[in-house]
């Protein structure tokens, strides 16, 4: 990604979590591969992920449209963890924890999401669509209690 920050994906992780950016950024990183491996598998095949992808030199060597997809989905999880607030435990914990029923199959089949991390990927808007205005205002919330949790 040719910007002036050295790797975007890291600063994005540093801004939602400054005490401890790794796990984030890993994250990250591993759900944009997946993503870039799903549409171009060729261009992921040979990539080493600790030293390619998680230096972030892998993301420079990409074109312009395939950056598109890392720039997206870090600015989904910047723009989730803002709203709703940042606890690590977002990264491995159930949808079923703040998902109404409704919602679990739609997010698992369209969206490919296994957790509420998950969520950060998808448009706010879609979840009015797929739950209703009053339903997805009450996701918001939960999410927002699940952040506020202690661990």
């Amino acid at each position: 990604m040719n910007t002036s920050i050295p790797d975007p994906i890291r600063h994005a992780a540093t801004l939602v979590s400054p005490d401890a950016p790794d796990a984030l950024e890993k994250r990250i990183k591993q759900d944009v591969f997946a993503s870039i491996a799903r549409i171009k598998p060729d261009y992921t095949r040979d990539a080493d992920f600790d030293t390619d992808v998680m230096s972030g030199t892998f993301f420079e060597t990409l074109s312009a449209p395939l950056q598109g997809i890392a720039i997206a989905r870090t600015e989904g999880v910047l723009a989730f963890y803002n709203r709703v607030g940042w606890r690590e435990s977002f990264l491995e914990a159930p949808l079923e924890s703040c998902v109404p029923e409704a919602g679990l199959e739609p997010l698992r089949e369209r969206y490919h999401a296994r957790n509420l991390h998950d969520l950060a990927y998808v448009h706010p808007k879609h979840f009015e669509k797929m739950l209703g205005k009053a339903e997805a205002a009450a996701l918001w919330e939960r999410l927002k209690r699940f952040a506020g949790q202690t661990s």
